[in-house]
């Protein structure tokens, strides 16, 4: 009982980075914030990871380093970047109920390259999940013209970072068989932060700034404590958890997210919704409970 706890706790702690993200992302850029984010979580889980006795494991095998240094890319880098831009055009209450349509992916992406069987009722529950998350997008409808609005690139941005953490969260359980999550955790932050480190000196509009640091420390206090909460508790608690329940229950599970988001997001940031668009969320997250269940992963 105590690790589906942990996996709903870390969950919602996710749920409090709305707090900091949004209020930072109208003051610096997107690669910003995460940029120190990471390099906040990868100084906090290595001084934590060298205080506990899973400090003797940090050194993994190549195949769990490689695939570790994927999740850290792919799902805390690149993913982050792309979720954090979202909130530039969208609801962020919208963004993370598109990020909700990761069990989607993950188990199509089974079925397509691990040739895992679908449960009987899949594509049922994947067609309401895809009319939800549309729904949520645009509850008032989408004509051609909104291809190219403010709207249609954050949810885009969304769904990419949503089909990017379903990869690294696959990949993640794999590495959690044989390595601790305090171990797990200190990795994904650290190839996260090389990730973006090499963007940042290789492409011109991934740069970070430098200047903003000494004249805002309010702005310092919101990244550290972003880093330290969502970020490294979060994920801490969320891996302790996910080492011992399954993927399918661990999607169900993550549903704390969302939920705690809505609330925090319209009661501090007064983040409504729609009529339609709380419909449509009521209606993904029956839809992705009933995903999971029909997943044989």
């Amino acid at each position: 009982m105590r690790a589906p706890l942990l996996v709903a706790l870390g969950a919602a702690l996710w749920a409090t980075d709305t707090l900091f993200r949004h209020p930072l992302v109208q003051q610096i850029s997107p690669f910003t914030i995460v940029y120190f984010e990471h390099i906040f979580a990868t100084a906090i889980s290595f001084i934590y990871l060298m205080c506990t006795r899973d400090r003797k494991q940090i050194w993994m095998a190549p195949k769990e380093i490689f695939a570790v240094a994927f999740v850290g890319i792919f799902g805390s880098a690149l993913a982050t970047v792309l979720f954090t831009m979202s909130f530039e055009f969208i609801n962020p209450s919208v963004a993370i109920l598109l990020q909700k349509t990761q069990p989607v992916f993950v188990i199509l992406l089974s079925f397509l390259l691990l040739g895992e069987k679908l449960g009987r009722w899949f594509f049922f529950w994947a067609s309401i999940a895809c009319m939800a998350a549309y729904f949520v997008s645009f509850p008032t409808g989408f004509r051609f013209s909104d291809f190219y609005s403010g709207e249609a690139k954050g949810c885009f941005l969304a769904l990419i970072a949503a089909g990017l953490w379903a990869i690294s969260t696959t990949t993640g359980k794999l590495v959690l068989r044989k390595s601790p999550a305090s171990v797990v955790s200190f990795w994904r932050f650290f190839f996260g932060l090389v990730a973006l480190y090499g963007l940042s000196r290789h492409f011109d509009v991934m740069q970070v700034e430098i200047p903003f640091v000494p004249g805002q420390p309010g702005v310092m206090k919101s990244l550290f404590v972003m880093a330290l909460v969502p970020g490294f508790l979060g994920v801490s608690v969320y891996y302790s958890g996910l080492q011992k329940v399954s993927a399918s229950a661990a999607s169900i599970l993550e549903l704390s997210f969302p939920v705690c988001a809505l609330a925090i997001n319209a009661y501090f940031l007064h983040f409504h919704l729609t009529g339609t668009q709380y419909m449509a969320a009521g209606a993904l997250i029956l839809a992705m409970i009933g995903v999971s269940r029909n997943s044989r992963t």
